[in-house]
């Protein structure tokens, strides 16, 4: 008896300093302000903390739509096939590739009018949710959403919203959406992505503050720019013809609103850093169950996600951080797109952004230091947008989602190529000593990348 209660004891014991442990790093998590801790901010030089502050701008920095998840919005089989053989249809007859759909080398900028309508039809059509609709008011809608962006702004238009809705449709699919969140939450999901930025200026929320523009004095300089895109969405949808949630039942309504008025509101780089430390505690309180889906992932990727994985992303919390996160991540997911099309909405984004400093200087207000455009290194700043920004928030979902660990790969091997570009292209060339120090980031980041495997 005695040394059964030694035994018990022990495991308590043994139990218990891993429930300390485990509060500890959940402790750690909480109070840490900043992702980029502050010996590694200190040590920054202009262009990386220019690349930071552009990011997130220079702000210093009701639940139940997210209950208990509902069985009533089941599809049957026989609609799900006859759904996807007419949206198969309609791809090819606009000709488009299912493979090309299917992959991440779609980019919308190099598709005419015709196909990028296509392909946004087949990303939201209801074989991806399971929510009926009138094709025909849909397309309205879409038309109306392709009229409300602005042609002429560079990144934030029309081929940027296909691009970000092609990426949610991506990751819903790899990361088997389907299996923990339910009709209501996917169909919002991609109605979301579709006019996430719908009638951005080209400007982002800190110019529209600093120059007190329309925007910010009708939000009260809260995510001006997020507010307008929602409340956008929901005025194409008051329209008759182009109600896309005219089928839906009040309540269920209500709820494909708030989901996503909460997706697009996180859509502010402003909560970059509070999203990585939700997806980093996500995964510290239920590293076990996370941790056996990963290994089980690794060996079948046909076993993601386990039970035990699903039950988890089932919970309502876990599925509200999901639907935001999914937005978020194919927002920023250009830095993981083959080399020749990250490169390209690269230069699209520096343009825009260099468009907005030069408005800045016409009107005497602060350039903000990535805007700069005889002050920028393009190469550079790729760099560090990698290594501070969005490899944060992939090494932690990866640990979550293992499927996107293919993207995390892709990102390392775009953060050679500009390391690469910077060394042979930059005018006047780079000092030893300069070259040295980013050579030694980019390692420091691929053995971060090599740990989270």
């Amino acid at each position: 008896d005695k040394e059964n209660s030694g035994n018990a004891f022990g495991n308590e014991t043994e139990l218990l300093e891993k429930v300390v442990q485990k509060l500890a790093v959940l402790s750690e998590i909480t109070m840490n302000k900043s992702v980029v801790d502050a010996e590694t901010m200190e040590g920054l030089g202009e262009g990386d903390r220019a690349v930071i502050q552009g990011f997130q701008g220079t702000s210093s920095a009701d639940t139940n739509m997210w209950g208990e998840e509902q069985d009533s919005d089941k599809e049957e089989d026989s609609d799900y096939e006859v759904m996807l053989s007419a949206q198969k249809t309609m791809v090819e007859n606009a000709g488009l590739s299912l493979d090309l759909l299917n992959s991440w080398n779609l980019n919308p900028l190099e598709l005419d009018k015709a196909r990028n309508h296509a392909a946004a039809m087949y990303f939201v059509g209801p074989h991806n949710h399971g929510i009926s609709f009138d094709s025909v008011v849909m397309a309205s809608f879409l038309e109306s959403a392709e009229n409300g962006y602005i042609k002429a702004v560079p990144y934030h238009n029309w081929f940027h919203a296909i691009d970000v809705t092609h990426g949610v449709y991506r990751l819903l699919r790899v990361c088997a959406g389907e299996a923990y969140l339910n009709n209501s939450e996917r169909y919002a999901l991609l109605i979301s992505a579709v006019c996430h930025d719908v009638g951005h200026p080209g400007l982002n929320n800190t110019f529209l503050i600093e120059t007190a523009h329309e925007l910010a004095l009708r939000y009260n300089d809260k995510s001006p720019l997020e507010n307008m895109h929602c409340a956008r969405l929901f005025e194409f949808a008051s329209n008759a013809r182009c109600n896309i949630f005219a089928t839906l039942p009040k309540q269920q309504f209500q709820d494909v609103r708030k989901i996503c008025i909460e997706a697009i509101l996180h859509t502010d780089n402003a909560q970059h850093f509070a999203m990585i430390k939700e997806v980093q505690m996500m995964y510290e309180v239920n590293s076990e169950v996370l941790d056996a889906s990963r290994e089980f992932f690794n060996e079948d990727p046909e076993e993601f996600p386990t039970r035990e994985a699903v039950d988890c992303f089932r919970q309502p919390e876990s599925r509200k951080l999901l639907v935001k996160l999914m937005l978020h991540m194919a927002d920023i997911s250009n830095s993981m797109k083959p080399f020749r099309i990250c490169r390209i909405w690269a230069w699209q984004v520096l343009e825009e952004f260099f468009l907005q400093g030069d408005a800045e200087r016409r009107l005497g207000v602060p350039v903000q230091a990535l805007n700069d455009r005889e002050k920028v290194n393009r190469q550079f700043s790729q760099v560090g947008f990698i290594e501070f920004l969005v490899s944060p928030l992939v090494f932690a979902v990866i640990k979550v989602l293992p499927p996107t660990e293919s993207h995390a790969d892709q990102m390392i091997q775009n953060l050679k190529t500009w390391h690469n570009a910077w060394q042979t292209d930059t005018k006047p060339p780079p000092t030893d000593t300069e070259k040295k120090a980013l050579s030694e980031r980019v390692s420091k980041l691929e053995q971060k990348f090599i740990n989270v495997r």
